[in-house]
């Protein structure tokens, strides 16, 4: 399966609430072609896909099994960026020297000190703050699409069942009117 999207160099949270289970339409149409053309080619009676509705169904649950898959990677990746970044910029507020606007840098030396150190600490949980928001809209909604892609997982699941059932009963139908057809026979035969 092909890459799902390629996430932007820094994650925003357009981007996360954007995301959707379904990112390409168009290759998530062609997967079933696929699967399809694929089945007919093999041509293997022993497959346990019988017809289009069961292949349809496997297709769907392959795709939508990689994509949970793809989700779960995702999530940690952005998460572990976001982590990182939020190392960078306490550094940043360790190192930088506070705006003069944000803290009097008049007065005794240990005092401004005292000033500068406060203001560092602030603005670290300040930002450690942000992170810990930013990962749990990056949390719930990974969460979130990887649920919809178990329902629609069951969904095919038991679409595939269903298909299956079909095709056994159609099999059941068609052996059983062979045996009629025979007992009917056998009946004017006497």
């Amino acid at each position: 399966m092909e890459q799902f999207k390629n996430p932007p160099e820094k994650i925003s949270r357009e981007f996360i609430l954007t995301l959707e289970i379904i990112p390409d339409e168009r290759d998530y149409k062609e997967q079933f072609i696929d699967a399809r053309l694929k089945w007919i080619s093999e041509n293997d009676s022993y497959s346990p896909l019988k017809n289009f509705s069961m292949v349809d169904s496997q297709s769907e649950i392959d795709y939508f099994v990689s994509r949970q898959q793809e989700l779960e990677q995702e999530k940690e990746r952005y998460i572990h960026q976001r982590m990182l970044q939020l190392q960078e910029e306490i550094q940043e507020i360790q190192i930088a020297e506070p705006p003069e606007l944000a803290i009097s840098l008049i007065g005794p030396d240990y005092v401004v000190q005292d000033r500068i150190q406060k203001y560092r600490e602030q603005e670290t949980r300040k930002r450690e703050a942000i992170c810990h928001d930013e990962v749990q809209l990056i949390t719930g909604r990974y969460n979130s699409l990887k649920q919809q892609c178990e329902e629609r997982i069951n969904q095919a699941r038991a679409n595939y069942q269903a298909a299956f059932r079909i095709w056994q009963e159609d099999r059941g139908q068609g052996a059983e009117g062979q045996r009629g057809r025979g007992a009917e026979e056998q009946r004017g035969k006497r």
